[in-house]
C-alpha cells in the first residue's frame, strides 16, 4: 500500500509538472528592465516570441469647473498592457460622450507616430479631476501625449501643462477657457503651459457709453460695446509666472513636453 501511495504520488506530480509546462509556454514572462515592465509572450510550440513595453505615465489635465467656471488641474494616467486594441477609460467623475470620442482619436493618433500595431496592446485610461463633469474634447492634445510617452517609454516634463483638442491628422484645435486654465495651471506649479495655434490673442468686448444732447437740458445714453484684441503672453507671464507656448500640431508638443 506504501509503495502505491508513492506511486500514485509520483504520477500527480508528473501530471502536475506537464500542465504547468503547457501553461507556462503560453505564460506571460516579466521582468524588470531599466526601470520598466517587459512583457514577453509565445506559443505552445515556443516560437513567435513577442515583446511588450508595459509602462505607466501620469499627465496633468486642465480643465474648466462646470459649476464654479474656475480653472482645475486633474491627472490622466496611461497604462499599456499586451492586449488586442482595446482603449478602456476609467473616470472621476463622469466623462462626456464628445471627450470619449476625443480619447479614441488620440489614441490612434499616439499608435500611429509611435508606430505601435492596432491590435497588440490595450490602453488602460484613468481620469482623476475635481470638477464635477469633464466635458469638451480639449483633453486632447494631453491624452495623445500620455499615449506616445507610455508607449514609447518616454518621460513627461513635470513643468508643462497643456490644453487644445486633437483631430486624426493630430493638429491641435482650439479650445475654449485659456485665461481660467493657464491661472489655473500656475497654481498648480507648472511653468509652460502650451495652447492651440493662434489662441494667446483673446477678443474681449469693450463697454463705451456716449453721452448725446437730447434737448431742453437731457441726455441720452449710448451704449455700446467695440471688440478689442489683445495678446495675453506677457500679462500671463507678469502675473502669473506662466511661459504661454503656442502649437499646432502633435509633433510640436511632443518636442516640448517629453523627456
Amino acid at each position: 500500500m506504501k509503495n502505491r501511495a508513492n506511486a500514485d504520488r509520483l504520477l500527480f506530480f508528473a501530471l502536475g509538472l506537464a500542465v504547468a509546462s503547457a501553461v507556462y509556454a503560453n505564460t506571460l514572462i516579466a521582468w524588470q528592465l531599466t526601470g520598466h515592465t517587459v512583457i514577453q509572450t509565445k506559443n505552445s510550440k515556443g516560437a513567435g516570441i513577442t515583446s511588450y513595453l508595459l509602462s505607466q505615465k501620469t499627465i496633468p489635465i486642465v480643465a474648466v469647473n462646470s459649476v464654479t467656471d474656475e480653472g482645475v488641474v486633474g491627472k490622466l494616467m496611461v497604462k499599456t498592457i499586451p492586449g488586442s486594441g482595446n482603449v478602456l477609460i476609467e473616470t472621476n467623475p463622469f466623462l462626456e460622450p464628445d471627450t470619449q470620442y476625443s480619447v479614441d482619436t488620440a489614441v490612434r493618433v499616439a499608435r500611429k507616430i509611435a508606430g505601435a500595431k492596432e491590435g497588440e496592446r490595450d490602453f488602460i485610461l484613468t481620469f482623476n479631476v475635481s470638477s464635477r463633469l469633464i466635458g469638451g474634447p480639449s483633453a486632447g492634445a494631453a491624452i495623445a501625449t500620455a499615449a506616445v510617452a507610455a508607449i514609447e517609454n518616454r518621460d513627461i516634463r513635470n513643468d508643462v501643462a497643456m490644453t487644445g483638442t486633437i483631430d486624426s491628422d493630430g493638429r491641435i484645435g482650439m479650445v475654449g477657457g485659456i485665461l481660467e486654465k493657464a491661472k489655473a495651471a500656475s497654481e498648480a506649479g507648472y511653468r509652460i503651459f502650451l495652447i492651440p495655434k493662434g489662441q494667446s490673442k483673446i477678443t474681449y468686448y469693450e463697454k463705451r457709453v456716449e453721452k448725446e444732447p437730447f434737448g431742453f437740458g437731457f441726455y441720452l445714453y449710448n451704449t455700446y460695446y467695440v471688440p478689442r484684441t489683445v495678446d495675453i503672453t506677457q500679462e500671463v507671464r507678469d502675473k502669473w509666472g506662466l511661459k504661454l507656448i503656442e502649437v499646432s500640431d502633435i509633433n510640436e508638443v511632443l518636442n516640448i513636453a517629453l523627456e
